[in-house]
């Protein structure tokens, strides 16, 4: 009988969305509680437009305590890293200014404290041109900009959108000249008005703005860091192809169109020589949270029967007030935004890993307008020519990955996998979420995957 009201009260809010049943939202603001001035639809995409109203960040967000010894214990024999442990002694203290010695141990990730914002999207670049990467966050309708000092996240700037929805970030140096820009795709009533900034003197200044593309960055293995886009359609939410675009410094100029099959959309898709024969091949998530590998010609190779990608931001279709009367009569195909996935070359093998995110879904995605996903992590994949593997894994996490990044980072030796993690707190975690930052020893997570036999093979 337990378990049945468990599950009852588990299904019940993704039943809600569902049947798109109405009630009144609240969301959390710097100054405490209000009711919003909206009445949102229960559907993902009006509480998502409540969420980027809400403000830039949601306070009372529960922080976590930091250990404290037991009674009678001293602090040093109560830390997990025991004092006989020489690795244990050499991570345990912070690294000293001109220190090589790294901020963590290689088998444990470094987690920041948690952000009380409803973090959707990551990307790391040299932002103030000081020659070292910051971390990009965004939320619904702000940016972040943290920079690691001596281990320490610190808000460096941000910079708000609104009334603008963000849906995507990605820092790259497109132009040869000044400091890497961060580059936005965004919607404005359901049309796109994505935007370039650009950190001059302390502030975030947009350089770019009202551009009619959704913006992606990828990296090309033959041409180092490309700037797509995409417009959206009269019908569809994809319509038309990706371009390569050229950033002129005040305008985003299309020049040519970017090789992928009309069916490829600009978000979830990755290009590589994922076999090692100088062939490229392309990865790319489909609507059902599948992950596919196509040809250039556009010849389907392999479908996957596990679930890969997973998100629950919502590319609106109209305006929250048209979505709202929407609500009570025929309803339009919800469109969720499409995560990132990445091609690498790791080590010595001449064959690219495709680097992806993987969700379970308590509604088992038999919900078309929710998802409710939790049990994020990150995976590398191999493609064998006929089948996908496994080869290793971040370790789960309770919420979703929004994001993640690979990259260099100040204080930290070698190449780093960089996650950004929504913890669940409950069934509107969308509104009232906390995320945290995590930063992996790359070479670390891939020689513990391949240090295990379970690997998962999907043919």
């Amino acid at each position: 009988m337990i378990v049945v009201k468990r599950l009852f009260f588990i299904l019940l809010p993704a039943l809600l969305l569902q049947l798109n049943i109405s009630f009144p939202c609240r969301t959390e603001a710097a100054g405490g509680t209000h009711r919003s001035p909206v009445w949102a639809s229960a559907s993902p995409a009006a509480l998502f437009h409540v969420a980027a109203a809400g403000g830039a960040e949601f306070a009372n967000a529960a922080r976590g305590m930091e250990p404290r010894p037991a009674p009678g214990m001293r602090e040093e024999e109560s830390s997990p890293w025991k004092k006989s442990d020489p690795i244990s002694r050499k991570y345990a203290a912070r690294q000293r200014p001109g220190s090589d010695v790294p901020l963590t141990r290689p088998d444990r990730p470094w987690k920041s404290e948690e952000l009380t914002t409803l973090g959707i999207g990551l990307s790391i670049g040299d932002v103030d041109g000081d020659g070292k990467n910051e971390i990009v966050v965004i939320d619904p309708s702000t940016v972040y900009v943290y920079s690691l000092i001596d281990g320490k996240l610190g808000l460096l700037t941000q910079h708000s959108v609104r009334p603008l929805e963000l849906k995507s970030v990605d820092v790259a140096s497109i132009r040869k000249q000044g400091p890497d820009r961060i580059y936005l795709s965004a919607q404005n009533r359901g049309s796109v008005a994505s935007l370039v900034l650009e950190y001059r003197n302390g502030t975030l200044v947009p350089v770019i703005q009202d551009s009619p593309y959704f913006l992606r960055v990828i990296h090309y293995p033959t041409r180092g860091p490309i700037l797509l886009g995409q417009k959206r359609g009269f019908n569809n939410m994809y319509e038309g192809y990706i371009y390569r675009l050229v950033d002129k410094g005040d305008d985003l100029e299309a020049q040519d169109r970017f090789g992928v099959p009309l069916k490829i959309p600009i978000f979830g898709f990755t290009i590589g020589d994922f076999v090692g024969d100088s062939k490229p091949l392309i990865a790319v998530y489909d609507r059902a949270d599948h992950l596919r590998i196509y040809s250039p010609t556009g010849k389907r190779l392999f479908k996957s029967s596990s679930y890969y990608g997973g998100s629950d931001v919502i590319l609106r279709q109209a305006g929250p007030e048209i979505e709202l009367k929407e609500s009570y009569g025929e309803m339009r195909e919800v469109v969720f935004f499409r995560p990132r996935i990445m091609s690498l070359r790791l080590g010595e093998d001449r064959a690219y890993q495709i680097l992806a995110v993987t969700h379970d879904s308590k509604t088992m995605r038999v919900m078309s307008r929710t998802k409710m996903l939790q049990e994020g992590q990150v995976v590398g994949l191999v493609w064998t020519g006929d089948s996908m593997e496994d080869k290793w894994s971040t370790p789960r996490v309770q919420g979703v990955v929004s994001d993640f990044a690979v990259g260099t980072l100040p204080g930290f030796p070698g190449r780093r996998l960089i996650t950004l993690e929504r913890k669940n707190t409950d069934w509107m975690s969308f509104l009232r979420s906390r995320s945290q930052i995590r930063i992996y020893d790359l070479d670390a997570v891939i020689k513990a995957g391949l240090q295990d036999s379970g690997k998962r093979s999907d043919d």
